[in-house]
């Protein structure tokens, strides 16, 4: 296999017919791991950096000691577990303009976990919606 694990032909990608369906099928291959992790990526901007900065680091920190924060040059890389809340009326205070949760969405690159918005609240979670949880409305 590949030693180089960023490439496209990197580990089990690397390999072809029997070889590839032999790895593929291994007993320890076939295990789903659960986890409780989210992940937002966010493009940097002004706006974002003193989100990042005044908001997550700040504040919902406090309420989440796992919240992991990276910069990575274009991008800042969010990780914690059970979820990670951005409340764009917040924002709003905190930037002295007015930021929706229209706004915040363009900045978003990726996430791992379910995203979704109530209100004026972006919320990456690793819970199931309707599941774990019960279903919020924003009349509620």
């Amino acid at each position: 296999m590949s030693t180089n694990h960023n490439s496209y032909d990197a580990g089990i990608m690397s390999l072809n017919g029997k070889d590839f369906a032999d790895e593929y099928f291994k007993d320890e291959n076939q295990v789903v791991h659960e986890s409780n992790t989210v992940v937002l990526v966010l493009k940097k901007s002004d706006e974002m950096d003193y989100i990042v900065e005044e908001m997550l680091l700040k504040v919902f920190k406090k309420k989440n000691p796992t919240l992991v924060i990276q910069d990575r040059g274009g991008y800042w890389w969010c990780k914690a577990d059970n979820s990670i809340e951005i409340d764009c009326d917040i924002a709003t205070e905190i930037l002295g303009k007015s930021y929706t949760v229209y706004d915040l969405l363009v900045d978003i690159s990726s996430t791992v976990g379910r995203a979704y918005t109530l209100g004026s609240t972006f919320t990456i979670t690793s819970e199931l919606m309707g599941l774990d949880r019960k279903l919020q409305d924003i009349a509620a």
